[in-house]
């Protein structure tokens, strides 16, 4: 068996998607820069940003006006990596921090599975009975209240269809790449191989629009520093995070990137879905951001359907629970 599947095997049983390709697993790697923009680095391939307290402390000059570019890391210690649903609302009953003061992977002290519905989690969402059953309807792999195993889950993402929006930007936030052009802001994310156009143009939204996985999206500068996106026209078929929190075709989402220095940047995500959800709630609350080297390389981290089929034809029958 390849070193991919048998990775593929790991990712599934563990938590989330059995297929999915990881560059930086299966090549050694070196040890990251000591901190960002430091230009001791391992190779020009394959970069791996660098942890959390290499931002500490670190001097920044002032942010430049009306400008996002460039290459721009989650860090995983301030909960990039939402595995439990959306940052501030995660399907758990319990919630803890690490050392560092960053939330963990996997939290919840064994409360998580066997929950008919997210009764009793951290931060409830406030959902409307319509919004309620579709919810019951998705089946996440977890960790979370809801959680099933990973085989009998009906996540879209686990056969490997588009992750969709914002569920890029709600479920596995890594490193993103902004590049603006005169009428445009374009976000490549390397999860899935996803990216988004933002439309600077001052067009308007269709009027009829053709769902899209990733919507069709407009965007603004409220001020030097603050740069608005709202997103319409969202395919139903995707999910909103990791949890399984179900949208509607009436989904608007809004982002706000604010430029707190140079180096700095903040996402906030707003979720208005008025069928599903009694009010707005934020998913993302001024997340930070940091920016990395100017030739900083960002590996694949795809979906392949060919082993998640070697997956489920290996082991997927044996991991499978007996139905009553």
């Amino acid at each position: 068996m390849s070193k991919r599947v048998a990775f593929s095997m790991v990712a599934l049983i563990a938590g989330p998607i059995a297929g999915l390709t990881f560059s930086l697993i299966v090549r050694p790697q070196t040890a990251p820069p000591k901190a960002a923009g430091d230009e001791v680095r391992q190779e020009k391939w394959n970069n791996v940003p660098p942890p959390k307290s290499a931002y500490a402390g670190k001097k920044s000059g002032p942010a430049p006006h009306r400008d996002i570019s460039g290459i721009w890391d989650a860090a995983r210690e301030d909960g990039g990596r939402q595995v439990s649903g959306a940052l501030e609302h995660p399907a758990l009953i319990t919630q803890g921090r690490d050392a560092d003061g960053g939330r963990p992977d996997r939290i919840g002290e064994g409360s998580e599975g066997g929950h008919a519905n997210e009764t009793g989690i951290v931060h409830p969402l406030p959902y409307t009975p319509l919004g309620l059953a579709a919810l019951k309807a998705n089946k996440p792999s977890g960790p979370g209240v809801r959680q099933v195993p990973s085989t009998l889950a009906n996540d879209p993402a686990d056969r490997c269809d588009p992750l969709g929006f914002p569920y890029m930007e709600l479920y596995e936030l890594r490193t993103l790449n902004l590049v603006q052009t005169a009428n445009q802001v374009i976000l490549l994310s390397p999860f899935y191989g996803n990216y988004r156009v933002i439309w600077t143009d001052g067009r308007a939204f269709p009027k009829d629009p053709e769902p899209r996985w990733n919507g069709y999206s407009v965007g603004k500068w409220v001020d030097d520093y603050t740069f608005v996106v709202e997103t319409a026209g969202l395919n139903p078929k995707s999910w909103l995070d990791h949890a399984g929190r179900p949208h509607s075709e009436d989904l608007r989402v809004e982002e706000r990137f604010h430029r707190v220095d140079h180096d700095t940047m903040e996402l906030t995500v707003t979720i208005k879905d008025p069928k599903m959800y009694a009010q707005p709630w934020l998913a993302l609350n001024k997340f930070p951001l940091h920016l990395q080297r100017p030739d900083f390389d960002i590996p694949e981290l795809l979906c392949s359907p060919s082993e998640m089929a070697a997956y489920n034809k290996d082991i997927g029958d044996v991991v499978v629970p007996e139905q009553k």
